[in-house]
């Protein structure tokens, strides 16, 4: 089992990272702080991560001890966004009193709808999968998946396999076994030994949203005025669409069993 950090040394710490922040977002070149902020903001959850659970990734990690794709996408997404609006703001602030209002900054409505997407993703998996929990898998999906998981070389016994199921919903045994590829293969028994095709769409979906609306704000804070930065740059419709289409398809695989049961 991992070793979380101690208490006051993770305090400490994320207390300065915090603390970094307004500074870094005031001292620095407009879109360079933008950057470092979000920085600070990553080492403070790594940070997070190891004072409770002893692992860099523990903010990723569920309660059944696997990492998972929703988690990720909603630390990018409040990463991204709070710390824009930081800098913005700061950037706004260090302009009075030529501004009146420095934190009158608008977000646009599609913004608002893929943080409530992410966060439905987030919610609605726990809700769709309990009923899983209440049902048994069949023995020999079990075996068959202990089969799987050795010809990979990552060879887990089937008794292990049913003790930490959670129903039909395959558990690692603890933290230390979570991984990133967990991300990216089924939730249950009968396919976590196999790609989830859905959870794949949605990462590259995710991955390449964020990325291109990161370096748009980059932009967005390096080549105008504080008084022209009343508002996040428009997100394009096509793009909370796509993103939608692609959530929609990964709650239904979640709602749907891909495991026999006994």
């Amino acid at each position: 089992m991992p070793k979380p950090l101690n208490g006051l040394v993770t305090a400490s710490i994320l207390i300065l990272f915090v603390v970094l922040m307004v500074p870094t977002a005031w001292y620095l070149r407009p879109g360079w702080n933008f950057v470092v902020v979000m920085v600070l903001m990553l080492l403070f959850m790594i940070t997070l991560g190891l004072g409770i659970s002893g692992r860099p990734a523990g903010i990723l990690i569920s309660q059944r001890n696997i990492m998972s794709l929703s988690r990720f996408q909603l630390v990018i997404w409040t990463v991204i966004i709070l710390a824009a609006y930081l800098t913005i703001a700061l950037e706004r602030v260090k302009a009075k009193p030529s501004i009146t209002d420095a934190l009158a900054i608008a977000l646009d409505e599609r913004l608002w709808a893929l943080m409530g997407i992410s966060t439905a993703s987030l919610v609605g998996t726990p809700l769709l999968q309990s009923t899983k929990k209440a049902q048994t898998p069949d023995p020999q999906e079990v075996l068959k998946t202990e089969a799987a998981l050795t010809a990979k070389g990552d060879p887990v016994p089937a008794l292990t396999i049913s003790t930490n199921a959670q129903g039909v919903l395959f558990a690692n045994a603890s933290i230390k076994d979570a991984a990133f590829s967990d991300m990216f293969e089924g939730d249950e028994v009968g396919n976590t030994a196999y790609v989830d095709v859905a959870k794949v769409q949605m990462f590259f979906f995710t991955v390449i949203a964020a990325l291109s609306f990161g370096m748009t704000l980059f932009y967005w804070i390096v080549t105008k005025s504080p008084a022209e930065l009343t508002s996040f740059p428009p997100l394009s419709g096509g793009l909370v669409a796509i993103l939608g289409i692609s959530h929609a398809g990964f709650l239904v695989s979640k709602s749907t069993t891909h495991t026999s049961t006994a």
